[in-house]
């Protein structure tokens, strides 16, 4: 089972080492990608109002992070981003399952109208996720990433609530 929770100091440590990883923050933003990540950073992060930061746990254990971003009270949205920092628990659905779970909370909680997230084009697995969460493509810049090395395009994904939901 999947479940998110918001994260604590305690956590800052375990989530650095992730995103200090190469093959995750290769797919960030520029400040965030190829680069070493410290606990500092993330308290920062999580002491910025327009975040939200979640701890993803599968079975019980810590294995990755989604979050709110650039929370926008006045137009009502915020970019998600996230990574499944255990690789041994990849293909098993549970980044998928954690944006859902987040997804609910920015809506009902958080009272954002519309949700939005990028990737690089050639990053197939985010994509996956993407679309498995309910997102969907909603345009793309063109040459505005840079990944190994070669410019390519940023693919933009939105989701907005279900009509029936509250």
């Amino acid at each position: 089972m999947t479940t998110i929770e918001e994260l604590l100091p305690e956590h800052f440590e375990r989530v650095a080492k992730w995103l200090s990883r190469n093959q995750i923050n290769r797919w960030l933003t520029g400040e965030w990608r190829n680069r070493e990540t410290n606990p500092t950073m993330l308290a920062i992060a999580t002491r910025n109002r327009k975040n939200r930061l979640f701890l993803v746990r599968f079975e019980g254990e810590p294995c990755g992070l989604v979050g709110l971003a650039e929370i926008d009270p006045a137009d009502r949205m915020a970019m998600v981003w996230y990574l499944l920092g255990e690789e041994h628990l990849g293909r098993r659905g549970i980044t998928s399952d954690a944006l859902r779970q987040l997804a609910a909370i920015a809506f009902s909680k958080i009272e954002v109208a519309s949700l939005y997230a990028w990737i690089m084009e050639d990053n197939i697995a985010s994509r996956r996720v993407l679309e498995k969460s309910g997102f969907r493509e909603a345009g793309r810049l063109r040459n505005a990433a840079s990944s190994n090395g070669k410019q390519v395009d940023r693919v933009y994904f939105d989701l907005i609530p279900a009509p029936n939901a509250s």
